[in-house]
């Protein structure tokens, strides 16, 4: 059924500068890692671009393109700084236009966030480290007049290509970002101490650029609204930015601004890539600040999800336009879905982290857990009809489960979709049962609505066996995981049958599932770690008959490992620093003896109420002929499971 609900605003037309857009709602710049080592834009990463472009966005924004061999990075691969780039931004616009959309590119140089590990030293205004500890090169003005030159023949680069955008990349602390800013740029000449100082090397960068860029293309800005530098007695704020980006305005340099937030000092609330536990529609107040003064449309960005906020973004004046990559990654065909009103059927984005940012910044391709084919368009075509359809039986309701039957549902198969449980979404949805993370509901409810959608009929409580006579054609399973001792022989595997003394101890995913009543004091043996770790902490911890909490784990953090990459580390450190929970990091416990542990080295712990183990899981075991997918082949997590299904499914 479509909705009737309309959005006048969000898919109105507007000008940027001497293009149009169609709406709204464009894909912002950001990097995916689909280069595959080529110059230019990759075969891989024009499909993952046009499949966004055929899915309705009214621009969509390359990766960060570095503008001068200076600047470094292992993932990005459009060098403007070298005229064999052309011809692959040229295809990729001319295939993106003739979709209906329009081509942006950022002109970036990475400054201080640039690493000396990567063959060379890194430049910024002043000598300040980066977080990792890493002293740049003070650049000098020779260096600087190179790279406003620089920046100029980029753009002369992108107009040859034919490009409809480009955008000046001067958000958070890479270069052009830590000249803005008074704390990280100390300089004494004329592009350090007062504003108009500070904002001088940006301004001649934009002059260069409008001289090389032609008429026809939009040349944009995009900024920090704050840095948020804890601590610090001035910063780079909300009123510092506005009044930069209204200089570059009035002065006729830039057709539209385009605002994120943050740099690397700044704290979780001011993440320029925001989780699920972090509000939407992130920057709806300081947007409102930079249109009431700025005379060129005003793009934001910041955990936008949903039509109803990019609508309500827009008509209380907090932006123009709307930008978002997370949301496109989790649907690209978002803008077609709301502009036919298809809005109920749209793929949610759970603001994860997981195959996005958490790929990229292990510098492998970023992807979706609730979207594999994200990032892989090049290999995994379309869901077209089987030629031959087939009546089949998927076993196992969680994401593998659920996405393989929606897959093959679309291909034109009669299927059947069997689970034990009295409720779909396997582990997924214990973990969306943990405190801070209902918004993975959202992934399972839609899973469940395309299958009632394609009529895929569901078997709840049903429990399927390889000797259950089933009236199909074939059958997959999808049975997930069960609890195990795997996570122990991560650093013991001598240890065959787990921690002396613990096989007759709950599991955390059978606290999670709440068959596991717990009270008084609570001891979490954990090796784990990750999100499991953490949900299972938060959940005993918001449990009012538990008196404390303590958990035991190896890593120097609880879910270190996995929080460190999906931007989450810091938002859970402060929040578990909450009464009632004890953190013991760093240890490994050797042995069990009734309520008591025996830790390794020497010493104990206890008596506690209850003990609860954490310690990985195991493939629950299937017939060796059978199509098997997911955690039940081996446990991987979301991703894996759901890439698993989505491949197999198109070979059926």
């Amino acid at each position: 059924m479509k909705n009737k609900v309309t959005f006048p605003n969000l898919l109105s037309a507007i000008d940027l500068g001497p293009i149009t857009l169609k709406h709204r709602a464009v894909l912002s710049g950001h990097g995916m890692a689909l280069g595959d080592g080529q110059v230019g834009i990759s075969n891989r990463f024009q499909e993952y671009l046009l499949a966004r472009a055929k899915g309705g966005a009214a621009m969509v924004g390359s990766e960060s393109a570095p503008v001068h061999a200076s600047t470094v990075s292992r993932s990005l691969g459009i060098q403007l700084y070298r005229d064999d780039v052309i011809p692959s931004l040229r295809e990729c616009g001319n295939k993106i236009r003739d979709c209906g959309s329009r081509l942006a590119i950022t002109l970036w140089h990475g400054g201080h966030k640039d690493s000396f590990i990567r063959g060379s030293y890194a430049l910024a205004p002043s000598p300040v480290p980066n977080l990792a500890g890493e002293v740049p090169k003070q650049i000098n003005k020779s260096e600087i007049y190179e790279l406003i030159a620089a920046y100029g023949q980029a753009a002369r680069r992108c107009k040859i290509a034919g490009l409809d955008a480009i955008e000046l990349q001067t958000s958070t602390d890479y270069l052009l970002g830590s000249f803005l800013s008074p704390v990280l740029n100390r300089r004494t000449d004329e592009y350090g101490g007062s504003f108009s100082n500070r904002i001088r090397f940006v301004k001649q960068i934009l002059e260069s650029i409008r001289q090389n860029a032609g008429d026809n293309m939009a040349v944009g800005i995009r900024t920090s609204a704050r840095h948020d530098i804890q601590g610090a007695p001035f910063d780079y704020g909300i009123d510092e930015s506005v009044a930069t980006m209204k200089v570059f305005a009035d002065e006729g340099l830039v057709d539209y601004v385009s605002v994120m937030t943050g740099s690397g000092w700044a704290p979780p609330e001011s993440s320029s890539i925001p989780h699920m536990a972090q509000p939407r529609m992130q920057l709806r107040d300081e947007g409102k600040a930079f249109k009431k003064v700025i005379s060129v449309p005003i793009i934001i960005a910041g955990r936008i999800r949903t039509p109803e906020e990019a609508e309500q973004i827009i008509t209380e004046g907090s932006a123009d336009i709307v930008a978002m990559a997370r949301t496109w990654i989790a649907d690209p065909e978002w803008g077609v879905k709301v502009a036919s009103g298809d809005v109920d059927r749209i793929r949610p984005c759970m603001s994860c982290n997981q195959a996005c940012v958490g790929f990229v910044f292990r510098g492998l391709p970023g992807s979706c857990v609730v979207n594999p084919v994200a990032g892989n368009e090049y290999a995994l075509r379309e869901e077209g009809r089987s030629v031959k359809p087939q009546k089949i039986a998927v076993i196992g309701g969680g994401p593998a489960g659920l996405e393989a039957a929606r897959v093959l549902a679309l291909r034109g198969h009669q299927v059947d979709l069997f689970d034990q449980k009295n409720r779909l979404g396997g582990d997924m949805y214990l973990a969306a049962s943990a405190p801070y993370r209902s918004e993975m509901l959202t992934a399972i409810d839609w899973w469940k609505s395309e299958l009632a959608h394609h009529q895929v009929r569901v078997h709840l409580n049903s429990k399927i066996s390889p000797e259950t006579q089933l009236d199909v054609d074939r059958c997959i399973w999808a049975i997930g995981a069960a609890p195990s001792s795997t996570a122990v022989w991560r650093r013991r595997p001598y240890l065959f049958d787990g921690i002396l003394g613990s096989s007759q101890l709950p599991s955390g995913r059978e606290v999670l599932s709440g068959s596991i009543p717990l009270s008084g004091e609570v001891l979490i043996i954990d090796e784990e770690g990750g999100w499991a770790a953490v949900s299972l902490l938060e959940t005993i911890a918001a449990n009012s008959e538990v008196s404390k909490v303590t958990i035991v784990t190896p890593e120097r953090n609880v879910g270190e490992a996995a929080l460190s990459i999906t931007w989450e580390a810091k938002t859970i450190a402060k929040r578990l620093q909450q009464g009632g929970i004890q953190i013991i990091p760093e240890t490994l416990i050797s042995a069990i003896k009734e309520n008591f542990v025996i830790l390794e080295g020497g010493g104990s712990m206890g008596p506690f109420d209850a003990i609860v183990m954490n310690t990985g899981t195991a493939a629950n075991e299937t017939q060796e002929n059978e199509d098997a997918i997911g955690d039940c082949v081996a446990p991987r997590g979301i991703w894996a499971a759901t890439l698993d299904a989505a491949k197999l499914a198109r070979t059926i």
